[in-house]
């Protein structure tokens, strides 16, 4: 699909699940690099009313667990505190409160500034694992984005150097295994294929 496919079919799923003064919570979930981030912000670009909470916000500092000696699973688990997520940003959204959470710096590989996010008619909850069942009581739908494993290292790189070495190859084994053995493609309600 064309980045401009993309985004009209994300804004039909968003229109037709839309009712008149419910807040609406919606997924955008994919491996890194699946273009997740860019589809949220043009969704808001395009529409109008959209608050985006990121998964990235939340991950765990990688220096308070030994990420290139664990399972997939286990690091599946680990990444992304989830319930940190839902307990100061998603329930408080739910309720129409405004969301004041710390974000997580990648670059510094710590907690840093303070981000609030007000509760707007639409709710993009936008990463990697921001479908993952526990969070789907949570959400009214779910995109997935599939995009090929290739071309999304290919993405990453491109953005330029990192601080953590070799951090890719453990971080690469976690989404793997989410897609295989979690599988949120198969109870989402849009699966949109970027990059072919």
């Amino acid at each position: 699909m064309t980045p401009d496919e993309m985004l009209r079919a994300a804004v039909s799923l968003i229109e037709s699940r839309k009712k008149k003064d419910v807040r609406l919570f919606v997924a955008i979930d994919g491996g890194m690099g699946a273009g997740k981030s860019t589809l949220a912000k043009e969704i808001r670009n395009r529409r109008g009313g959209i608050a985006i909470v990121r998964t990235d916000h939340f991950f765990r500092p990688l220096n308070e667990y030994p990420a290139a000696s664990l399972p997939p699973e286990k690091l599946y688990d680990l990444y992304f505190p989830w319930d940190r997520m839902g307990v100061e940003a998603l329930i408080p959204l739910r309720r129409g409160e405004t969301a004041r959470y710390q974000r997580y710096d990648w670059s510094a590989d710590r907690l840093l500034e303070w981000i609030t996010v007000k509760p707007e008619e639409v709710v993009l909850v936008e990463g990697v694992y921001s479908s993952r069942p526990e969070l789907r009581a949570m959400l009214d739908a779910a995109i997935v984005i599939d995009a090929p494993r290739d071309e999304r290292l290919r993405r990453v790189l491109a953005r330029g150097p990192n601080p953590f070495g070799d951090w890719m190859t453990p971080w690469m084994s976690a989404e793997d295994w989410y897609f295989e053995r979690i599988r949120p493609q198969d109870t989402a309600d849009l699966i949109l294929r970027s990059g072919e």
